[in-house]
């Protein structure tokens, strides 16, 4: 029995079982063998897939991945906000590649790529699948893009898809702490009196993956989901933008159940370019970007150009992005601005950056 056959009859053991705190035990143990078994698919899509993945380049301050059904209109959404030229049809399939664009918007540079229309099936490869959310895993933001009479439907497959292969959206990481030790058995302390998972299910859990001796410390009231995820180390952690286009083919009424459905998506009408602008906007403010402006040794600050940063960056990230020998052979940086305690501060690598800082960089052997 291959891996996505051994997956589906986990899966549809958890459908026959009710879900109630007597089988919280037993749904942890399936979820668990679920997840282990989904770490090779993961893999896979992480490296490619094999030698058949996307070869894709990124570029600009921030990646934006498009990810809808085929036929949703992204490759007209790209045209609209970016430079690039995607083919256009009114069939299925019509990308059959990534398409990179550039969204140039207050002095950034957003990468977009149109991917290929994602299917039911994508996690265990269908459809190019595994490419597909092989380059979303590297992105920086995902753009769902959904058409106003199947928004639901569409929404709740693609995000299936996603999580299935160990994507999550707009969520930050468990708060959970192991700490493996060679001996002492397993010891599980909660932080707070909410904390809702029994210690059967945690111990559970951490046996099928032969983790018998740590110190568990839980922060928040994990679902066994949660926890899973705390143990595994292929999670990445994915802003997501809903965008609804098409909206000129909706009525009134769908318009309104829409807006209750997604209250922060962005509705467009791509073919007219109605809320293209709103779209910049909703990408650039979802970047959460840090304006820097860089100062020669003993000279004048350049304020004309900016350095896009993503906030709470460190002094080496924005020396890496200028050019990595700049981190390499950084003696030490001069601060001005927010972050500096005061005017030229001298800091180290691993100082906190704000927006509106202005840094020098000194080398070793100045």
């Amino acid at each position: 029995m291959g891996v996505l056959e051994k997956i589906k009859e986990l899966e549809d053991e958890i459908l026959r079982t009710q879900k109630n705190k007597a089988t919280e035990y037993h749904l942890g143990l399936l979820k668990a063998k679920i997840a282990k078994y989904r770490r090779v698919l993961i893999e896979k899509s992480s490296s490619g897939g094999g030698g058949g993945g996307f070869d894709v380049s990124k570029s600009g301050d921030a990646t934006v991945a498009l990810i809808g059904f085929p036929s949703v209109g992204k490759s007209t959404i790209l045209n609209n906000i970016t430079n690039a030229k995607s083919k256009m049809a009114a069939y299925e399939f019509t990308t059959l590649t990534v398409i990179p664009g550039m969204l140039n918007y207050k002095e950034a540079e957003i990468q977009i790529l149109d991917l290929p229309g994602i299917i039911e099936g994508a996690k265990e490869g269908k459809g190019r699948g595994k490419e597909i959310i092989g380059v979303a895993r590297s992105s920086d933001i995902l753009m769902i893009i959904l058409t106003p009479h199947n928004a639901e439907k569409e929404f709740n497959t693609i995000t299936r898809e996603l999580t299935g292969m160990g994507i999550r959206l707009n969520e930050s990481p468990p708060d959970i702490n192991i700490d493996k030790r060679s001996r002492g058995g397993l010891s599980i302390i909660k932080t707070k009196k909410n904390i809702k998972i029994d210690n059967k299910t945690v111990f559970a859990v951490f046996n099928e993956y032969g983790i018998h001796n740590a110190v568990v410390i839980i922060r928040e009231d994990v679902t066994v989901d949660r926890l899973i995820d705390s143990i595994e180390k292929n999670r990445t952690y994915k802003k997501m933008v809903v965008c609804i286009n098409k909206i000129d083919l909706a009525d009134d009424k769908t318009r309104k159940e829409l807006r209750e459905k997604f209250k922060d998506a962005v509705f467009v009408s791509a073919t007219d370019q109605k809320g293209s602008e709103e779209l910049k906007e909703k990408l650039f403010k979802s970047m959460n970007f840090i304006r820097l402006y860089m100062k020669p040794l003993g000279g004048k600050p350049d304020m004309d150009k900016p350095l896009m940063m993503k906030a709470d960056c460190t002094v080496g990230e924005a020396a890496r992005k200028i050019h990595r020998e700049i981190a390499s052979n950084l003696k030490y940086s001069l601060i001005w601005g927010p972050s500096a305690k005061f005017s030229g501060q001298r800091v180290g690598l691993d100082h906190r950056l704000k927006d509106g800082d202005i840094i020098t960089f000194v080398a070793k052997n100045h």
